[in-house]
């Protein structure tokens, strides 16, 4: 099975898309991340109506939303997969002592004090 991001470099080859640092480049791939997100919000704000389509169609959208973000990667020359598996271990630090989670009032996670953040310079 390929990665994420070997898929990205799979749809880049078969589409003829060139890699190009450039703020052309970069403004197309930032647009259509945009764009993707837009899509998004949309098909999620119809999740209300609890019905099967419009959650395959959120599921969708999401996913096209992470497939651009991957052709951006691919773009740039990033390695994503590497990138998310550094702030998944990161995230993971965020537990207490106890390894237990610490919420604010509203339910994001907090960082505890064995937070490290990932280190992902290499990877640029």
């Amino acid at each position: 099975m390929k990665s994420n991001l070997e898929q990205a470099k799979e749809f880049r080859k078969g589409f003829n898309v060139t890699n190009s640092a450039d703020k052309t480049s970069r403004t197309l791939q930032k647009n259509l991340i945009v764009e993707e997100f837009k899509e998004f919000l949309e098909a999620e704000g119809m999740l209300f109506r609890n019905n099967t389509n419009f959650k395959a169609e959120a599921l969708k959208e999401l996913s096209d939303l992470v497939y651009v973000c991957y052709q951006y990667a691919a773009n740039m020359e990033w390695d994503l997969d590497e990138a998310l598996r550094r702030v998944h271990q990161s995230n993971m630090s965020k537990l207490d002592e106890d390894g237990k989670p610490i919420y604010r009032e509203d339910g994001k996670v907090l960082k505890s004090k064995n937070y490290k953040p990932p280190t992902l310079t290499d990877l640029v």
